[in-house]
């Protein structure tokens, strides 16, 4: 089952009543057109279309005129018959899945935002995660003609992309990866960032390592599972007890006791994201009666706002949003839209972030302290 929803939202002050108000100004509110516009105006319907169009080519004196007009009639100019008209569109849709993990909201409110600001209109697509939910998805947005198509966390077929492709349609992958030349891809550097994470359980003196994994198959899972299980082997270590969360606060719970009765002498675990690593956190010390970091450690991935609340303090790998947002929008913004950077990959830096749920470790270079955020840090 999709859902959609134009994330747009359009404040138009109250029309100023005219005590000689033509005739034509008696239509229904909502009603009026752009001929009425031009007769009430004394300009041509051409001149209406610049100043909602491109106001900068009309004179200040004209424009004055015609807005003036538009909002004692009750004017609105219909996107929709301008974007069949001109074969073009401000509207990118957007296609994710999976609110229950935190950070997708998050991460979708921000791009939302960012499209927003630079005056797009996102098209918000949502459904399950499944191959064949993204490519319905893809057939709805291109279907409203939209000037590109983001898709987050959704798995995308050949079949999808190449539909993308043939619309002439930019397709963008944000936060995960794809080898296909005729898409972009915008993401975190997942595996250096697991790899991250396992430098700190080793530097923290740990030796009894357990880890949650996130959904089998995913992309992002073989990312943060695989970087950080290849530098424990490059340590001489394994992993006591592997266990499945599928990325949820409640996947994380039930894992961590399966991974302190699998493997009881755990005295660190690895969350592959922030959601499950917050779940493990609340069996260890709820349900268990254990201390974290004293008695077992946990660190995460993502760095969602929750983990760092003080109930928490989750160190964690943190997931550069705005870089990530910002690149994006800089491709949307492009003249061809980002149709002459199709196949490339770009990956941003994943940094670590030190709270109270590990042993402090000395920070490198691009690793921030907690604290760094209480004065105001931005990254």
């Amino acid at each position: 089952m999709c859902c959609c929803c134009a994330c747009i939202t359009v404040c138009h002050p109250e029309p100023k009543q005219s005590p000689n108000r033509s005739s034509v100004g008696m239509k229904t509110r909502g009603t009026a057109t752009s001929t009425d516009v031009a007769r009430e105006a004394r300009v041509s319907r051409a001149t209406v279309s610049r100043c909602f169009s491109d106001p900068e080519t009309v004179r200040i004196v004209t424009r004055e005129r015609v807005m003036a007009a538009a909002r004692d009639l009750g004017y609105e100019p219909n996107l929709v018959a301008r974007m069949l008209q001109t074969r073009t569109s401000d509207m990118i849709a957007v296609l994710t899945a999976d609110f229950a993990n935190p950070f997708q909201p998050a991460l979708v409110e921000a791009l939302t935002g960012g499209l927003t600001a630079m005056g797009k209109m996102p098209l918000l697509l949502k459904s399950d995660i499944s191959p064949m939910a993204a490519d319905q998805l893809v057939q709805v947005a291109l279907a409203y003609r939209v000037a590109a198509v983001i898709v987050t966390v959704l798995p995308v077929s050949d079949a999808a992309i190449r539909r993308c492709f043939e619309a002439n349609t930019p397709l963008i992958l944000l936060n995960r990866v794809s080898e296909d030349s005729r898409a972009i891809s915008v993401c975190g550097d997942l595996k250096s960032g697991a790899i991250r994470a396992a430098d700190v359980v080793v530097e923290g003196g740990h030796r009894r390592i357990s880890m949650i994994t996130g959904t089998v198959g995913r992309w992002t899972t073989l990312m943060r599972r695989g970087g950080f299980r290849h530098r424990l082997d490059e340590h001489g270590l394994d992993i006591l007890s592997q266990q499945c969360g599928d990325y949820t606060y409640a996947g994380g719970y039930h894992a961590a006791l399966q991974i302190m009765d699998e493997a009881p002498t755990t005295d660190v675990i690895y969350a592959n994201n922030d959601a499950m690593a917050c779940g493990a956190m609340d069996a260890l010390r709820q349900k268990l009666g254990l201390r974290v970091p004293d008695d077992v450690a946990v660190i995460g991935f993502d760095d969602m706002p929750m983990s760092a609340w003080e109930s928490y303090s989750l160190s964690t790998i943190h997931q550069p949003i705005n870089r990530l947002i910002s690149r994006v929008c800089d491709i949307v913004n492009l003249p061809d839209r980002g149709l002459s950077l199709s196949g490339e990959i770009t990956l941003e830096t994943c940094r670590y972030v030190q709270r109270r749920s590990t042993r402090a470790v000395t920070l490198r270079v691009g690793d921030l302290d907690e604290r760094e955020f209480l004065n105001g840090a931005k990254i």
